[in-house]
């Protein structure tokens, strides 16, 4: 035993307080995190290209020569064990202390005191009528943001508003990273995603300006401190929803246009659900099939495969019961939470 493995083992205990208890767990989100997230990112902002994936080489990499340096020198298997379950472990508390540890905590509704809005027909009429609408009326706006300003605007929404809910407020030096290994992202559908080892936010360099101002703003969202998929849709989405830009409105309208479908089909009788998708006006179908078709076209069938399975594992292991299916929960929560301000205004 080294005196770092007892650090580390400290460290596995805390994490294993918070997956534990809950109030272990809100105190790291409000107390932890914010300083944590806050220095982690300050040591990235240094370079311009994302830390992550040169974290995780590393790691992979450190168990390769493990297990080369037991086969050379014809180490027991003990030692092995040793040597592995030690980087495992620095990977494991590196993960959770970084980011992780927000999964455990109180989630949204509980925390602020909000039952889920149960379904009814008629809300949900009312709500895909204003949503079609508006979707409708925004198509064809003509892109008027630049990358820089966009991430500023959104770095404010959630230090000044987000942050009432229980969230970190982002700082200046949190920018998007550019990933270093793009091609592979495309090839699975990754649009973006949150670093947990340096506090990162990273977005597919292909994505179409119609996507991006959603997607980014996603991706900020777990910078934030959100966990849930569905969650970091419905900030995006109001995000995009307030902005003065009809360019950054539309791109949040478009980007939960995958998801009222899926409600729709689920909860409209067929002929509704056709007469439905029959008042989306031709520009927006045009935009979601070319988005669809430009995915599509990046995919590697294999990989995407296992990318899915391994997404949907590390979130059922993390206390988000739908897994992979959780990003199509923005249209209950975006019911609910507009349903709860309206009472309070």
């Amino acid at each position: 035993m080294r005196k770092s493995d007892f650090i580390g083992i400290l460290l596995l205990a805390f994490v294993m307080g918070c997956r534990y208890s809950v109030a272990v767990a809100d105190f790291y989100a409000t107390r932890c995190y914010p300083v944590i997230s806050h220095g982690l990112s300050w040591c990235a902002a240094f370079v311009p290209f994302s830390l992550e994936e040169i974290i995780v080489i590393s790691f992979v990499l450190a168990f390769v020569r493990a297990l080369v340096r037991a086969v050379r020198r014809k180490q027991g298997f003990g030692r092995w064990l040793g040597k592995t379950l030690r980087i495992a472990m620095w990977l494991v508390v590196w993960f959770y202390v970084g980011w992780g540890n927000n999964y455990f905590r109180t989630p949204l509704y509980p925390r602020m005191g909000i039952h889920q809005t149960t379904f009814e027909k008629e809300a949900f009429d009312r709500f895909l009528a204003d949503y079609t609408l508006a979707l409708n009326e925004h198509a064809g706006a003509e892109k008027t943001w630049d990358r820089e300003a966009l991430t500023a605007d959104i770095r404010t929404f959630y230090t000044k508003q987000v942050t009432a809910y229980g969230y970190t407020g982002l700082r200046e030096w949190q920018q998007v990273k550019k990933p270093l290994v793009n091609p592979l992202y495309s090839a699975v559908g990754v649009l973006g995603f949150m670093g947990p080892f340096f506090c990162e936010s990273q977005v597919n360099l292909d994505l179409p300006d119609n996507e991006y101002p959603f997607t980014l703003a996603h991706e900020m969202a777990h910078l934030a401190g959100v966990t849930s998929e569905a969650e970091a849709n419905y900030w995006a989405y109001v995000f995009c929803r307030q902005s003065k830009d009809a360019s950054v409105r539309y791109s949040g309208y478009l980007g939960i246009l995958g998801y009222a479908a899926s409600n729709a089909s689920a909860l409209l009788p067929d002929d509704e659900y056709d007469a439905w998708s029959e008042t989306l006006s031709p520009e927006v179908l045009e935009d979601y099939r070319s988005n669809r078709e430009f995915w599509q076209g990046k995919r590697v069938k294999v990989i995407d495969e296992v990318q899915r399975w391994m997404m949907d594992l590390l979130l059922k292991s993390n206390n988000v019961s739908e897994g992979a299916r959780d990003y199509f929960g923005v249209i209950a929560m975006i019911m609910t939470m507009d349903a709860k301000q309206t009472d309070t205004m």
